[in-house]
């Protein structure tokens, strides 16, 4: 098999189990549906390229997280250059955004479009967190860390131990509410009452940034 060949089956695979992980769950899908979601004719190639479903779980993982910080370094670079970020919302707007930017704009497959990475690696965060830490082991997510930076260096003012804590809680929301975005549309190809609306991820920011500058009690 040619290589152009071997990395679109491959790719294909990548695809199919994401988009299955994100509707189901990493536990709810088999190898067999994986590989018949992708129109694979060998029911063995999924090991073939991958080894195991928990390798390819691995591979998406560490795709999701390099896709996003790639993206997240792009931008911070603009920003930078222009002299920014000059606000907690200037960070946490360009953490939204990449995130609910369209994966093959970002450089990513156009098959796994709108496929749900968020509700992925939310559903991984919260069931199978040890796993998820596990595959991301290594892997410096270096353009989240510069936002985290920006943010520090923005709220000087509130203890490192509550602005830690906030942080935490920022990741959770966003990614509970982004995967939430990504069920709304698959559902209804409008994003329904909620996210429909032209200024859900503004409000969405918003409320973020609020989450993270109340003041302390």
């Amino acid at each position: 098999m040619a290589d152009g060949q071997e990395e679109s089956s491959s790719q294909k695979i990548k695809d199919a189990a994401l988009r299955l992980f994100s509707s189901r769950g990493i536990d709810a899908v088999t190898v067999r549906e994986i590989v018949s979601e992708a129109g694979a004719r060998n029911n063995a190639s999924l090991h073939y390229y991958f080894g195991s479903k928990d390798r390819l779980i691995d591979e998406l993982i560490l795709d999701c997280a390099h896709l996003s910080d790639t993206a997240r370094i792009a931008r911070l670079d603009e920003l930078e250059a222009q002299g920014g970020p000059r606000s907690v919302a200037d960070v946490v707007r360009l953490i939204i955004e990449v995130e609910t930017t369209p994966r093959e704009i970002l450089g990513g497959s156009a098959a796994v479009s709108g496929s749900g990475h968020m509700r992925f690696v939310m559903g991984l965060k919260i069931n199978h967190r040890k796993a998820f830490m596990q595959a991301m082991a290594g892997h410096r997510t270096s353009g989240y860390m510069r936002c985290i930076e920006h943010i520090y260096r923005m709220m000087p003012d509130t203890a490192k131990s509550v602005l830690n804590q906030r942080l935490i809680f920022m990741d959770l929301f966003i990614g509970a509410s982004l995967a939430a975005r990504e069920a709304a549309f698959e559902v209804d190809t409008t994003g329904g009452k909620l996210w429909g609306s032209a200024d859900a991820v503004e409000n969405l920011i918003a409320s973020t940034c609020a989450l993270l500058t109340v003041p302390q009690q």
